[in-house]
């Protein structure tokens, strides 16, 4: 997928705004990474996944804020108000009761949860004055006044504020270089791998180098037929072995960074003209 999106000249200008440039120490850093992680990725293919980290990491950032919100705002419009410390769950009638009184708050809610300036003198003439409670105690408007207007204060601030927005540009920012962290991460894990494979690479070699008319060629492909992490790079060396043996085993040096596995292909370089297999 980021191959076809690379092909798109939007996506491609963008891209190639983000992508270091080449001969620069940064762009060196990351394709050494990308090779010490055995990574299948292009560098063009990095930086579109990195890109489409911080785009998702945002847009989640913004949503889980979103919703948090909203939960709180429907859990004020949803709960049935208790007139007393509860412990434990509700009778039945508790909860219609409760509900009834929640019902009547929302009425409220929804009356002045656009007007911010709404003082709780305003809402305790206006619940006063309502069908609700007539009839009722001063003591009873008093305190239904004080419940309304909390949880008038708590919708009215439930709103998507400044520093949650920086928040997501920040987790957007982390989530940039996600992409990286997971290929220092497999290169940590490739680095024990490429240890036994190199291992088994000299056992192979040693087998081989006893073999009358063994020759270079026939080692590059009996270590292909063993070979997981370094597969690709000894196939392409393999395919270009006959147009030069030596420019294929320099070219497969390039292509790898393992330290003990160069040791190997140059030792292999000097077999290819100089010195005997053995």
């Amino acid at each position: 997928w980021e191959a076809k999106l690379y092909k798109k000249p939007i996506m491609k200008k963008v891209v190639d705004m983000f992508i270091p440039k080449q001969g620069t120490k940064q762009h060196r850093k990351v394709v050494q990474l990308l090779k010490e992680a055995a990574s299948k990725l292009k560098l063009e293919w990095l930086y579109i996944d990195r890109m489409a980290v911080t785009c998702v990491a945002f847009v989640v950032t913004v949503f889980i804020f979103v919703q948090m919100h909203n939960i709180t705002k429907n859990y004020v419009y949803t709960e049935p108000v208790a007139d007393y410390n509860l412990l434990g769950s509700m009778s039945e009638t508790d909860e219609r009761k409760g509900m009834k009184l929640t019902m009547q708050d929302n009425y409220f809610l929804d009356l002045y949860k656009n007007k911010l300036s709404t003082t709780k003198d305003e809402l305790r003439t206006a619940i006063k004055k309502s069908d609700y409670y007539k009839g009722s105690t001063e003591d009873e408007i008093d305190k239904t006044t004080e419940r309304v207007y909390g949880k008038l204060q708590t919708i009215q601030s439930e709103n998507f504020k400044w520093f949650e927005f920086l928040i997501s540009f920040a987790v957007a920012g982390l989530g940039y270089y996600v992409p990286i962290w997971l290929l220092v991460f497999q290169k940590r894990m490739r680095q024990m791998e490429m240890e036994n494979e190199v291992m088994q690479f000299q056992t192979i070699i040693v087998m081989l180098m006893k073999i009358e008319r063994v020759n270079v060629e026939m080692i590059l492909e009996w270590l292909e037929r063993y070979a997981n992490i370094f597969k690709e790079p000894i196939s392409k060396c393999v395919n270009n072995y006959e147009s030069g043996a030596w420019e294929a085993l320099e070219q497969l040096k390039e292509d790898v960074t393992y330290q003990p596995l160069i040791r190997i292909i140059e030792s292999l370089q000097a077999a290819v003209e100089k010195i005997p297999i053995a």
